[in-house]
């Protein structure tokens, strides 16, 4: 039996049922079948395939894919490679596939920070957070205690004066950083700012790098900084959660051997570009950008964050909608620009990059298609996820075209979805169809809405709703033939994003 045939009888089935329900496999109920010249690419989008493609995502080697990391790389590289065997050109610089964007790495380098009172050993590596400061330093000497609640307390110039001091800040107006003047005036050997253990970060890659504190800073768990206090016979939960009226500072002169390490250097964190020429030479270089971004979270204090949602999902659907482009007998009359984007999770700075450092005119991109979160039905303590297996979020379509819009809502009757719109307001600049639509390009961007597992390290295949993976990547396929076949779309005046 054909697909097609297949999905005709589905239809009918379900249609005859009055069901409104998720297809595991297939569009879903009510959708109406393709047109046959499109019907070769889009029967090649199949939920096995969205499975393999994300397994390999999250469970290979790239380990949760982070910005800066191993694994990131490992990933561009690997989705590079797959959008080759889908007859795509590389469309990065100088004739590669990735277009590089300098970053600065920061990292605590494992087994190199410690904390000793005479040979007890308080502390490991992870224990251990970065701030701005980086090099190396080690200090035996007594230690400065000090809890900052509001306005600094008034102390001479050098009042720690060659210590280690441990200072947690608490509340709003005690928060502390490398630059507070308060430390600067202390005359300490090193700073340990108390942080909440989650917050503490080995590594940091950014893009804007902060200006180093003149004394040696770093973060340090409460745990530790507990333990240390308790080695200096002082209270072992001085740094806990218990109520403190106004500043603390106790000082003990038990000598304590402190040595700190955070490394930095300059790297290149790729965007993945990929370029599939149009069939109509005299408006090849007119084209329709479809990405997702490629990172997550990668290897945080130790812990794996897989990221399978978030956007291994959106990752999975644009490499189908290559397969698809590549598998089908209809060929798109304008070009593609398929990206994959680094460095989203650190504020949109891949596709940001790319608004500011086209590879391609930006006056020539069509419009623009994200995906992002389209692995998981949205979760609420309000709202199940049963009642979400064939909901989508469209987001952004109505900021610059109404056609573009309406388009997206025509294709959407060969798949099914129950668009949403209550999150606009809320993601509509929070992914990165946000930095073309700043350049007034028409965008869309599908979200499948937030759910329990968001940046957490249950983000696995377990839960995965393929199904939703696969019908983004058939809505987008068929999106970008249309808008390549007519080209630009009508401004109108922006909307507002609800």
């Amino acid at each position: 039996m054909s697909r097609i045939l297949s999905q005709i009888i589905t239809v009918a089935f379900f249609s005859a049922m009055s069901v409104c329900v998720a297809a595991e496999d297939g569009t879903y109920a009510g959708a109406q079948p393709v047109e046959e010249k499109y019907a070769a690419g889009f029967s090649s989008i199949t939920e096995d395939d969205s499975r393999e493609i994300l397994k390999t995502l999250v469970e290979g080697e790239m380990s949760g894919r982070g910005t800066g990391q191993e694994g990131y790389i490992k990933a561009a590289r690997w989705f590079a490679a797959q959008l080759e065997e889908c007859g795509f050109e590389p469309a990065g610089v100088d004739g590669t596939w990735f277009q590089p964007m300098p970053f600065i790495r920061m990292a605590v380098p494992a087994d190199t920070c410690q904390l000793k009172a005479g040979d007890e050993l308080l502390s490991g590596a992870s224990s251990f957070g970065i701030s701005s400061w980086n090099g190396r330093v080690e200090v035996t000497s007594g230690v400065t205690f000090a809890i900052l609640q509001g306005d600094r307390p008034e102390q001479e110039e050098g009042f720690c004066d060659g210590q280690i001091l441990v200072v947690q800040g608490r509340g709003r107006g005690g928060r502390v950083s490398a630059q507070d003047p308060w430390l600067l005036k202390s005359g300490a050997a090193a700073v340990l700012v108390v942080t909440e253990a989650a917050r503490i970060r080995t590594e940091f890659v950014n893009q804007n790098e902060q200006t180093p504190g003149p004394i040696p800073t770093v973060e340090i768990d409460v745990a530790t900084a507990g333990k240390l206090a308790a080695a200096c016979g002082l209270d072992g939960d001085l740094f806990g959660e218990g109520d403190r009226q106004g500043n603390l500072i106790l000082t003990s002169s038990r000598q304590v051997s402190c040595q700190l390490q955070v490394d930095r250097e300059a790297i290149d964190v790729p965007n993945v570009v990929g370029w599939y020429p149009g069939s109509d030479e005299s408006v090849r270089d007119e084209h329709i950008c479809v990405g997702a971004h490629l990172d997550h979270l990668g290897v945080q204090g130790g812990e794996l964050f897989p990221g399978a949602d978030d956007n291994g999902s959106g990752s999975t659907a644009v490499l189908q909608v290559a397969r698809a482009i590549h598998a089908g007998t209809l060929k798109p009359r304008r070009s593609i620009l398929l990206m994959a984007f680094g460095a989203e999770e650190r504020g949109l700075l891949g596709s940001k990059y790319y608004a500011e450092h086209p590879l391609r005119p930006l006056e020539k991109m069509v419009c623009m298609l994200n995906i992002d979160m389209i692995g998981r039905d949205e979760e609420t303590a309000d709202e199940p996820a049963e009642e979400n297996r064939n909901t989508i979020h469209l987001v952004g379509s109505q900021l610059e075209s109404a056609a573009m819009h309406q388009l997206v809502v025509d294709m959407n009757r060969h798949v099914g979805f129950v668009f949403e719109y209550d999150e606009e307001k809320r993601v509509a600049f929070r992914s990165d169809q946000a930095s073309f639509a700043a350049k007034g390009i028409p965008v869309a961007f599908l979200f499948g809405g937030f759910n329990p597992y968001y940046h957490k390290t249950t983000d696995t295949l377990e839960g995965i709703n393929f199904s939703k993976i696969a019908n983004a990547a058939r809505l987008y396929y068929l999106v970008l033939l249309h808008a390549a076949d007519t080209g630009a779309f009508a401004k109108d005046v922006k909307q507002d994003a609800e």
